[in-house]
């Protein structure tokens, strides 16, 4: 028990340091390239602060614990709605604009029914990672070609690119690092106290892996990098269904209970369609309009344990 907590609290520093790392570099790399910091964040931070969800599903499909795989990368992209926008937009305020993310937000929809749709036989084939392989392929080259854009310009910054690239590298292994103790000690915990593998992909695994990106949103709303912000948590539930299920599905394909097509990808699906009148409302995100994200979020971990 001591062990498991000694994890969790070193996993919270390596978290705050790599997020701290991240939103810097990913900033002043904007700023120093002439690319805006929505594109940074629905990118390169997203990509990065996707990573633990990546290994952390590797690791269970591998060890045949394909439920908690899936119920990982479910539970994060339901927890970075709720939980990471709900709460960086509560304690700073985030602006949203509609007009930049509109694109972003359809892509997401779309891309959510898909995986939906492949979910309905309880497997995600071969065939079936490389569709959503392709998929993450194809909006990083649309990214190049046409950016979306974004009303925030990027900050005048002294750092050097291969300074900024460094911070990067560092933020990235900064929060591997933190979500791996986080996860570890967590599982641990969840074990002691009896929790199915399902409810611990779901809460526990998907939060311990959802917290770079909570992090990384907090430092870069109290930075007013909002574009940054908003964009690593739209980009990262891209990341999650397009590449860490397509990875993982085309390493071994992904076998699990049929039931999650009853209450757990609903879910994801609905707190992705609140993004949009999120996107629409006035800016900032009020934080009346927080509390019931994170009211939301809180409500749905609290039906999934007593399901």
């Amino acid at each position: 028990m001591i062990t498991s907590i000694i994890f969790l609290l070193i996993g919270g520093f390596f978290l705050y340091l790599g997020a701290e790392w991240m939103v810097r570099g990913g900033s002043t790399l904007a700023g120093r390239m002439g690319i805006s910091p929505l594109v940074v964040g629905l990118t390169v931070v997203a990509f990065g602060t996707s990573l633990p969800e990546l290994m952390v599903s590797l690791v269970a499909t591998i060890n045949n614990r394909e439920s908690i795989a899936i119920g990982n990368v479910i539970g994060s992209n339901i927890a970075n709605v709720g939980l990471v926008l709900g709460l960086s937009s509560f304690i700073f305020p985030i602006t949203v604009h509609y007009r930049a993310v509109a694109r972003e937000l359809w892509i997401y929809l779309g891309v959510a029914l898909v995986f939906f749709c492949f979910c309905l036989n309880g497997m995600i084939t071969r065939w079936e990672g490389v569709i959503l392989l392709s998929g993450i392929l194809a909006y990083t080259w649309m990214h190049i070609k046409r950016p979306p854009e974004d009303l925030e310009k990027p900050q005048q910054t002294t750092i050097t690119i291969s300074r900024s690239i460094l911070l990067l590298l560092l933020g990235i292994a900064g929060l591997t690092l933190g979500a791996d103790f986080f996860v570890d000690g967590a599982v641990d915990l969840a074990t002691l106290l009896g929790i199915s593998e399902v409810v611990i992909g779901m809460t526990i695994v998907a939060l311990g892996t959802s917290l770079p990106e909570l992090a990384t949103s907090v430092v870069a709303a109290f930075r007013k990098e909002s574009g940054i912000s908003i964009g690593n948590i739209i980009g990262s539930n891209l990341f999650n269904i397009l590449s860490v299920i397509g990875v993982v599905s085309i390493i071994q394909p992904l076998e699990f209970d049929v039931s999650i097509n009853l209450i757990e990808l609903p879910l994801m699906l609905v707190f992705g369609i609140v993004l949009f009148p999120i996107a629409k409302m006035r800016q900032p995100i009020p934080r009346l309009s927080a509390i019931i994200l994170l009211s939301g979020y809180v409500s749905a971990m609290i039906w999934i344990f007593n399901r």
